[in-house]
């Protein structure tokens, strides 16, 4: 064995920083098993991400520059290509999961393709002996090029952005659905990743705001009794399906002050002690979208002081009164009021990234109920009809929203048929329009081989029994961009620790030869009142019936699993109480691809 290595290595004839080739490649991927455990158990973090990929584009760059030497000498390189080839997809896999998990910023993703387009900058002509020629792999190298970024966008969720690219899916018409839904005060929409929720709030929020310059006049020339048809918003939905609402656009567009809240920060949440510095770091966010605020006649000397301390990098940190943080999104809410004279429309996303925990330290279980209570006194101010006229979330996992929106919200699980489930994901008709666009006729899959392999999460209607098929997105969209089909679904998090408990991975094993189980659905009248903590689920003792429950109810809002038919309430005459149950399954092969790798990526680790 080990002369294969030698003779491997002399192949390559290489070093990188005086390391040899051979043990180059043992550490990287080492490295590289190490880090793809990390991301299953939720604990890689995005410098984790890129120093692997620089490692791995380090030494595609060092191998084609032995190919170079090999060139000129006249040898084959077929060895190479073939590790070459390997490495293209494991640095196509990176990026694309580095995409998935973490928020790109659009600058350092044009950094990272034009890095990407110097390394790949030569070609084996005379090794006619290969076994795949060099231009050939570099096709294959599936790095975002400029023009690919143009069609997709797939690292952005600004719809400005995501409006100008070639795949993009007209889902405007959801701004109607906003303002005939007047039964309750908010919407709370829960999705997995990747399903359009970001992309919907930020839609909502270019149409619906207030277009103001940096002293916070309106931007429009129009008087307070025309539509608003000047402002670079307004292009923006020029021609799309709500421009043909002629009554939702002269009542709604442009009307509105606007408190756009990301409930996503970079710390992870150790303790409620958390939960305030994470709510301040959202008010401080949120104050700096409205800085004009600082220099507003509107508002008093001391309400400009409070602006400015609130907007300043280092200022926002020195408060510590819990008052003076639970009420902070409240008072902002009063100084846009103010300011405009008019009412806010507040946009929330990620509204669940506090309450997300899937496996709770001993600290986090007691201060769950506590983190509960702040989260919900820091949002009270959304049922105050002096300053709010309505709210739309977004989260990923309904489990616990339920404990921290006021009663009058309501909330739609992922799982369910409701008015936004067109909205959210792709639906049939959207699917054909995507594949009979000219830009894709070159694509190769056909529109049936993605339905046999993404197939789609079946929403029911329990009143009608209509039925809704719904695909993800993220998936198909790279499907179009890379023109073949893969796994390109990947969720993270330490929920997937739980698959090393032998009664959850059974049940899983269970699941991936197309089982089914049976799972009593969200109890969310009892979490209104009486919040519990997520359970501690031990590595080898069996799961108690509520721990299993909520663990699948989890699986069910993160994608990994669907309902299989309508729910069912169970009555329990002796108690006077009703349970709703539904079959749960796995929804597709993607999926499916992706619970057996975790499952083997944790049987290495153990």
């Amino acid at each position: 064995m080990e002369s294969k290595f030698e003779g491997f290595e002399r192949c390559f004839n290489m070093t990188i920083n005086n390391t040899s080739s051979l043990q180059y490649l043992r550490n990287t991927n080492d490295r590289r098993k190490q880090l793809d455990i990390k991301i299953a158990k939720g604990t890689a973090i995005t410098l984790d991400m890129m120093i692997q990929l620089k490692a791995e584009l380090l030494l595609f760059d060092v191998l084609y520059k032995n190919i170079e030497r090999k060139k000129k000498a006249k040898k084959c390189c077929s060895m190479i290509n073939i590790v070459i080839s390997t490495l293209s997809d494991r640095i196509n896999h990176m990026w694309n999961t580095s995409i998935l998990l973490f928020d790109i910023d659009d600058e350092i993703e044009a950094e990272f393709i034009n890095m990407s387009k110097r390394i790949i900058k030569t070609s084996c002509t005379n090794c006619r002996s290969c076994d795949i020629p060099i231009n050939s792999i570099a096709r294959k190298i599936k790095i975002i090029s400029i023009q690919e970024d143009v069609i997709f966008k797939l690292s952005s969720s600004d719809f400005m952005k995501i409006r100008q690219s070639t795949a993009f899916i007209d889902k405007t018409l959801m701004i109607k659905e906003v303002f005939c839904n007047k039964v309750t005060k908010g919407t709370v929409i829960t999705a997995p990743r990747k399903y359009g929720k970001s992309t919907n709030l930020s839609m909502l929020k270019y149409f619906l705001e207030i277009q103001v310059d940096s002293l916070g006049k309106p931007l429009t020339k129009a008087n307070a009794n025309k539509p608003i048809t000047d402002t670079s918003n307004y292009e923006i939905f020029k021609g799309l399906n709500i421009s043909k609402e002629t009554d939702i656009m002269d009542k709604h567009f442009g009307q509105y002050p606007v408190l756009y809240l990301n409930f996503k920060i970079e710390k992870s949440i150790k303790s409620y002690v958390c939960v305030l510095d994470g709510c301040k770091e959202i008010i401080h966010k949120s104050f700096q979208l409205h800085s004009y605020l600082q220099n507003s006649s509107k508002l008093s000397t001391q309400q400009r002081k409070e602006c400015k301390c609130w907007c300043d990098d280092a200022s926002y940190k020195t408060i510590k009164k819990k008052d003076d943080i639970l009420f902070g999104l409240q008072l902002l809410c009063t100084f846009l009021t103010d300011h405009y004279e008019k009412k806010c429309i507040v946009l929330i996303d990620d509204i669940d990234f506090f309450t997300q925990i899937v496996s709770t330290t001993e600290t986090l279980f007691k201060d769950y109920k506590l983190i509960i209570l702040i989260l919900k006194e820091f949002l009270s101010f959304l049922k105050d009809n002096k300053f709010v006229i309505t709210t739309f979330a977004t989260g990923k996992s309904g489990y616990a929203i339920y404990s921290i929106m006021p009663i009058c919200f309501q909330i739609h699980p992922f799982y369910n048929f409701h008015n936004y489930t067109d909205y959210y994901g792709l639906t049939e008709n959207e699917l054909k329009y995507l594949f009979n666009k000219s830009e894709f006729k070159n694509v190769s899959v056909t529109i049936n081989e993605v339905k046999a392999y993404y197939g789609s999460y079946n929403k029911v209607d329990e009143d009608t029994t209509d039925k809704k098929k719904i695909y993800c997105i993220w998936s198909i969209l790279n499907v179009l961009k890379y023109k073949r089909v893969d796994n390109y679904w990947r969720d993270f998090g330490n929920i997937f620790c739980n698959f090393e408990n032998p009664t959850i991975k059974k049940i899983m094993q269970k699941l991936l030869i197309k089982g089914q189980v049976m799972v009593v659905l969200n109890n969310k009248e009892g979490r209104k009142t009486h919040p519990t903590p997520p359970p501690i689920i031990s590595v080898s003792e069996a799961p108690i019936k509520n721990s299993l429950d909520y663990y699948f109810n989890l699986m069910l809002d993160l994608g990994y699993f669907t309902c299989n038919s309508t729910s069912l309430v169970l009555l329990d005459l002796e108690n006077n109480t009703g349970s709703c149950v539904g079959y749960v399954t796995i929804p597709n092969q993607e999926v499916r691809h992706d619970i057996k790798d975790k499952i083997s990526l944790l049987s290495l680790s153990s």
